[in-house]
């Protein structure tokens, strides 16, 4: 289907691909994800089961979309499609055959670097900070996963596409101002780059497809934000249910839609801004699903709102108003409690709940749909503050782990700040002004008396108000919390792992009686997502038999964070360079910053 997004446009020309031998049409710039959904080619993988999955998370955290180039497993989500590259669906179990007569693969040496600054996220946050010590001339190093900066907030359309920036949103355009701003102070952004461990001495290793990094940094900001929060349901894992942000990103960085016939649904506004984008874009929204009350019951919050941030308050009026003139339906204090499909998601499935989260027998309504989309909140990547000593606090009910900072966001660990979302959520503007107060604080650690406590201050203002309309829209969207209630007995709760609620509940009561306990006779949340899925969700049924969960239970943060290819562990480092180095052209370090 034809996809309308503002001021970008895919390239005329396509590119070919093969599927599991089958050609496949793309455009340059896609992502393999991306070109395969445009295709219908929604399934990525075998579970252990040999059940289809599809893709989930769209950020490169769950692994869902896990296929094969040659022998070697990628996310098709963080992987750009090429002319001619060959893609092989994911098997379950199946032991690859390897040629162990070919060369071994190899990244070479890792290099040893040393910078003022390291920040780890391109966002909003991790950008104001960027720029906020740039300015006072300090050495500034960001490294970001994604293949282009903006995180998940200001994401980016591939460069390969073509940009009419008259014509883009203001979501774009900001994004693209503090980008440059960046550039513009001689920020040095090292994107495609995925940082997996921590060492001696708070020394951060990271790597991208040709080079792995070992960075020490005298001041480290840790803006990696944040993943959806799990709700699972019956269908939950069916190819075409996704995350919220999953959509937006297959929109605003690649212009491809989930679905022809999609259903939002979950808690928050996150919900309503894509509703509308994915209907401008052409998709047809059959139902947008929410489990708090109506926004207009909440009148005193909408007014707090209002004084707050007047033009951020229209929008999301704006948001509402088009999608009832459109004749979206909007069903508000209802949840989805399940979806149905064979290769895929065809019905979604709804009812009215109490105000506790209960199900209203009789209220029941289906949807067809090919494509599910689904947001209930967010949980902080907290692994890299752990890693390097952070402290933090442990919530026992949510499994939420989120670092002790200051209103500078200094952790006890002095030399390291955590900002945005990955420290509370607040959205990009809490995130943005965190990180420009990190970034002046670091400036004045670094160069004392540099920064006018002026700015600091008018800074902190900013900040208490933008904190004061969250804490007015969270009010606004306060809903029942669920965890694992919507579930059946055959409902998948680990993903990774294809564990369902009754085999999880079966080693509680054969006497597991710690999280620690449970992963050893069953393997939950020890799959790719390393518990980031699940571990809320088995604390949570933890809890409810009567058995303990501890923090360290959850996620452990040793290194490699995220799977991590032997070969891009494996080598020496080499001899220590500083970040200008990286920048000479007669260097063989030439291609490590752009």
């Amino acid at each position: 289907m034809h996809v309308r997004l503002d001021g970008v446009e895919k390239g005329r020309e396509r590119i070919r691909f093969l599927l599991d031998g089958e050609v496949v049409e793309a455009h340059e710039g896609d992502s393999i994800a991306s070109a395969m959904i445009a295709a219908g080619k929604i399934v990525f993988r075998k579970s252990h089961s040999e059940s289809d999955r599809g893709m989930y998370c769209g950020m490169g955290v769950c692994g869902e979309c896990q296929i094969l180039i040659g022998t070697e497993s990628k996310r098709a989500c963080m992987e750009k499609v090429s002319e001619g590259l060959a893609v092989t669906r994911h098997p379950s179990r199946r032991i690859l055959q390897v040629d162990r007569t070919a060369p071994a693969a190899s990244i070479g040496d890792w290099l040893e670097i040393s910078t003022d600054v390291l920040i780890v996220g391109a966002g909003p946050g991790g950008l104001s900070a960027a720029i906020a010590a740039a300015r006072y001339g300090l050495q500034v190093l960001v490294v970001d996963e994604r293949a282009l900066p903006g995180g998940q907030y200001f994401k980016q359309p591939s460069l390969e596409f073509e940009i009419h920036e008259e014509q883009l949103d203001r979501q774009f355009l900001q994004g693209r101002q503090l980008i440059r701003q960046a550039e513009e102070l001689g920020v040095r952004i090292r994107s495609g780059t995925a940082v997996w461990g921590t060492f001696e001495n708070s020394k951060v290793a990271a790597s991208s497809k040709d080079e792995t990094l070992l960075i020490a940094a005298k001041r480290i900001v840790l803006s990696p934000g944040a993943y959806e929060r799990p709700v699972p349901f019956p269908g939950w894992t069916l190819p075409g249910v996704t995350t919220t942000g999953a959509a937006q990103t297959l929109l605003r960085a690649y212009k491809t839609v989930p679905g022809k016939r999609v259903l939002v649904a979950g808690n928050g506004p996150l919900n309503i801004q894509v509703a509308e984008e994915l209907s401008k874009a052409g998709a047809n929204v059959v139902a947008v699903v929410e489990s708090a009350k109506s926004p207009f019951a909440s009148p005193v919050a909408g007014l707090r709102m209002m004084f707050s941030d007047f033009r951020l308050t229209c929008a999301g009026i704006g948001q509402l108003a088009m999608l009832r003139a459109k004749g979206i339906p909007l069903h508000f204090r209802h949840v989805l409690f399940g979806a149905d499909g064979t290769d895929r998601v065809h019905t979604a499935s709804i009812a009215r709940m109490d105000d506790d989260g209960r199900i209203l027998a009789g209220t029941e309504k289906h949807f067809s749909v090919d494509s599910v989309c689904i947001n209930s909140g967010f949980f902080p990547q907290s692994e890299l503050a752990r890693s390097l000593g952070c402290e933090y606090d442990f919530d026992h009910t949510t499994g939420t782990v989120i670092a002790r900072r200051t209103q500078d966001g200094r952790t006890d660990a002095e030399h390291v700040f955590v900002i945005g979302d990955a420290s509370e959520f607040g959205g990009a503007r809490v995130a943005a002004c965190q990180g420009a107060i990190a970034g002046y604080t670091i400036a004045r650690d670094l160069d004392p008396g540099s920064v006018n406590d002026r700015v600091l201050a008018r800074l902190r203002s900013q900040l208490m108000r933008h904190r004061r309309f969250q804490r007015a829209l969270w009010r606004m969207y306060r809903a029942p919390h669920f965890s694992a209630e919507l579930a059946r007995p055959d409902t998948i709760i680990c993903r990774c792992e294809d564990l369902d609620l009754q085999t999880i509940e079966r080693h509680f009561s054969d006497g597991s009686r710690s999280l620690a306990s449970l992963k050893k006779a069953s393997r939950a949340g020890m799959g790719r997502c390393q518990g980031r899925y699940c571990s809320s969700l088995l604390a949570s049924m933890c809890s409810r038999s009567g058995s303990t969960s501890h923090d360290s239970d959850f996620f452990a943060p040793r290194p490699p964070f995220k799977p991590t290819p032997l070969r891009t562990i494996a080598g020496s480092c080499g001899q220590a360079i500083q970040p200008s180095d990286l920048l000479n052209t007669n260097s063989n370090s030439a291609n490590i910053l752009p």
